[in-house]
């Protein structure tokens, strides 16, 4: 399974989550560090090219804003 970086609404534009897409569940990014999911539809994705994992907070940090959807 692929690696989805993604902003939900409510998240600052600078930081995004990760998670992934079930093969049995498309319509839902399923968060990887929770265990919970989004609907695809309501989030924003984020290339994995332009996030950086920012080692000392432990935060996704999105390095530029170049949004897929």
């Amino acid at each position: 399974m692929e690696t989805i970086y993604f902003q939900t609404p409510d998240i600052k534009p600078q930081y995004c989550e990760i998670g992934m897409i079930s093969e049995t569940d498309k319509e839902y990014i399923w968060y990887l560090e929770e265990p919970c999911k989004v609907l695809i539809s309501e989030v924003k994705i984020i290339h994995k090219e332009n996030v950086l994992y920012d080692e000392k907070n432990r935060l996704y940090r999105v390095i530029k804003n170049k949004i897929t959807s």
